[in-house]
C-alpha cells in the first residue's frame, strides 16, 4: 500500500526481533553480575592458607602419650602387637638424658647411646657421648652430668652422622620412646634433616605387656627378671639395660612384633667430632633406708599417664635416690613439671603420695632412728610438704623395751 517490498518489511522485522533479544540478553546477564556481588558481600570472605611448616618442625602441644602398636610419630612407626608383618632386623636400643622434659621449652639432648643387638640380645655395636647442649645441664641430680664435663664435647650436629649409621637399617627401641622420638626429632630439625618413616618399638609397652612389675622403670624390671642393675646412671647404661631385657620380654611376649613400615635408608651424614664419653664414677649413693623404700614404690604411685609425667615421676623417684632433696632440686624438679605439663595441684597429690607410702614404711619398721626421721624430714621439705612427717617421733629405748615385753 505504500509501496514499500515485503521483503523489505520482512528483513526489518528480523533485524528489529534480533537486536530486542541481544539487548534483553544484556540485561539479563548485568542482573545476574549484580545478583552475583551482593551474594560475595553477604559471605564472609574466606583466608587463604598461608605455606605451612612441616609437621616435623612444629612441637605437638600437651603431654606426649605412650607409643603403643600402630602410633605413628614424627620419626617412627611404632609396631607390637597390633596390624602389620615382622620386620627382620636388628634393634638399635637408644638412650638420652636432657636438660629437661620439654624441646619446645628449649631442652635439648646432653647424653645419647645407641647398643645395637640381634634379636638374641647379642651386642652388635655400642655408641655414646656426652654431648654440649649450648645451655646449661639442667637436673644434674637425675643424670648425674656438670656442666664441666660438657665443655668441649661435641653438639648432636658433630655426630649426627654416627648416631644415624647406628639406627640405619634396625627397628629402634626406647624405654619411653615417645619422649626419646621428640627430642630426636627436634635435634634433627635444628639442623635441617628430614628421617624417612621407619620402624619403633617402646620397651616400656612391651614390658606393660609382658611382666608383672612395680612399676616399668629399667632397674625395676631388670630386678624383676633377676638381670644385674648397672650401679651407674647414664646413657649407656640404660641402653645396655635395655639391650638386655629386651630378648627376655619378647620371648614372653610369644610373637615378633608387627610393624606398618619395613626399614628405609637413614641419610648419611658426615661426623664432625668423636665421642667423649663421661668418667664412670658412680654420681650418687644407690643404697641406704629411704633409697630402699623409695624402691618399693607401689605401681599406683610411679605410674604416670602419659610420657611427660613418667620421665617427671622417674626423675622424682632418681632425686631421692640418695636419700635426700635438697632446694636446689626440688626447684628443678617444679622446672620439669611444669615442662611436663603437670597442674600444680597435681605435683602436689604426687608429692603427697610418694610421701604417704614412705611414711607407711617407717610406721611398718620396728625402730625409727632419728638419722631416718630426718632423711624423711629432709625429702618432704624438697618436695614442698615441710610438716608432713611432723606426727612423727624417733624411737625411744623406753618403746624398744615396751615392743620387746609384748
Amino acid at each position: 500500500m505504500f509501496g514499500v517490498p515485503i521483503e523489505v518489511l520482512v528483513g526489518a522485522s528480523v533485524v528489529g526481533g534480533s537486536a530486542l533479544l541481544v539487548a534483553l540478553f544484556l540485561v539479563e546477564r548485568a542482573s545476574s553480575r549484580r545478583a552475583s556481588r551482593r551474594r560475595q558481600a553477604a559471605t564472609p570472605a574466606r583466608a587463604v592458607p598461608g605455606p605451612r611448616r612441616p609437621a616435623d618442625e612444629v612441637e605437638p602441644e600437651g603431654p606426649v602419650p605412650f607409643a603403643g602398636p600402630g602410633v605413628r610419630g614424627r620419626l617412627f612407626q611404632y609396631g607390637g602387637d597390633g596390624p602389620g608383618f615382622p620386620v627382620d632386623a636388628p634393634f638399635a636400643v637408644v638412650a638420652i638424658e636432657t636438660t629437661g622434659l620439654s624441646p619446645a621449652a628449649g631442652d635439648r639432648i646432653v647424653e645419647i647411646a645407641v647398643v645395637r643387638v640381634d634379636a638374641s640380645g647379642r651386642v652388635l655395636d655400642e655408641y655414646d657421648t656426652l654431648l654440649d647442649p649450648g645451655r646449661d645441664v639442667g637436673p644434674a641430680f637425675v643424670h648425674g652430668i656438670s656442666t664441666s664435663e660438657v665443655l668441649g664435647a661435641p653438639t648432636f650436629a658433630d655426630v649426627a652422622g654416627d648416631v644415624l649409621a647406628r639406627l640405619d637399617g634396625a627397628v629402634v627401641v626406647a624405654h619411653n620412646a615417645a619422649f626419646v622420638e621428640r627430642f630426636l626429632a627436634a635435634e634433627l630439625a635444628r639442623i635441617g634433616v628430614t628421617l624417612p618413616l621407619n620402624p619403633a618399638l617402646c620397651s616400656r609397652w612391651l614390658a606393660r605387656t609382658t611382666l608383672r612389675a612395680p612399676d616399668q622403670r629399667l632397674d625395676t624390671l631388670a630386678r624383676v627378671l633377676g638381670l644385674p642393675v648397672a650401679g651407674v646412671h647414664s646413657a649407656l647404661a640404660d641402653a645396655r639395660t635395655g639391650a638386655v631385657l629386651l630378648p627376655r620380654m619378647l620371648a614372653l611376649h610369644g610373637e615378633p612384633p608387627r610393624y606398618l613400615t619395613g626399614t628405609r635408608p637413614m641419610p648419611q651424614l658426615h661426623t664432625a667430632a668423636g665421642p667423649r664419653t663421661r668418667p664412670g664414677e658412680p654420681r650418687r649413693a644407690t643404697g641406704g633406708w629411704l633409697p630402699s623404700m623409695t624402691a618399693r614404690l607401689p605401681r599406683a604411685v610411679v605410674d604416670a599417664p602419659n610420657a611427660d609425667s613418667q620421665r617427671y615421676v622417674d626423675a622424682l623417684a632418681a632425686a631421692l635416690a640418695d636419700g635426700r632433696i635438697l632446694g636446689g632440686e626440688g626447684q628443678l624438679l617444679a622446672r620439669l613439671a611444669a615442662s611436663a605439663g603437670i597442674s600444680g595441684d597435681q605435683v602436689v597429690a604426687l608429692h603427697g603420695r610418694v610421701l604417704g607410702h614412705l611414711r607407711a614404711g617407717a610406721l611398718e619398721n620396728a625402730i625409727l632412728t632419728t638419722a631416718e626421721l630426718r632423711q624423711l624430714k629432709t625429702a618432704a621439705s624438697g618436695l614442698g610438704l615441710p610438716d608432713f612427717f611432723d606426727e612423727l617421733r624417733p624411737t625411744s629405748p623406753q618403746d624398744v623395751m615396751a615392743a620387746r615385753l609384748r
